[in-house]
């Protein structure tokens, strides 16, 4: 099993080209055990879409997501 910083950082990078689209950004404050904290910056931090918080939950599905 890969380790969770691993995958956080995969999530990230992965939503990068989605988030960059609409001038925007997902910085990593921490990890904690399964809590993992992160801050959105620009149009993304107000979106109701949760498109960020979708793509953690549907690739590790285990960890507690906190917005900052």
């Amino acid at each position: 099993m890969r380790d969770i910083t691993e995958q956080v950082h995969e999530v990230l990078h992965n939503l990068d080209w989605l988030l960059e689209a609409h001038d925007s950004s997902v910085e990593l404050v921490g990890i904690d055990g399964i809590k993992v904290t992160v801050r959105c910056v620009g149009a993304c931090a107000d979106c109701e879409t949760n498109c960020v918080e979708v793509a953690f939950k549907e690739r590790i599905p285990d960890i507690e997501l906190v917005f900052q």
